[in-house]
């Protein structure tokens, strides 16, 4: 009888995270297609940006090693969550 051993492949949290980014900016393209007819998602569209941007910042950390962006990415998303909740909240 031939038995044949699969290792089971085990993902880091760098894949983890690219694999966020992916679908992060998928629904970013899927939200800003629907933001054209109606703009009533317009707060959902702000919160992935600012997921995204986030995500990019610990993709740049880990990943790429591109320390240099983590800051500005942290920066950018800072921004763009308080001034949606400014806009949208108060």
């Amino acid at each position: 009888m031939n038995i044949k051993i699969v290792d089971l492949k085990e993902y880091s949290s760098k894949e983890v995270g690219l694999l966020v980014q992916v679908v992060l900016t998928e629904l970013m393209i899927i939200f800003a297609i629907i933001n054209i007819i109606s703009d009533a998602f317009m707060p959902a569209f702000y919160a992935i940006i600012t997921m995204i941007m986030f995500t990019m910042a610990y993709n740049n950390k880990k990943f790429y090693k591109k320390k240099y962006m983590t800051p500005i990415y942290i920066i950018v998303g800072l921004f763009v969550a308080i001034t949606t909740l400014v806009e949208y909240v108060f």
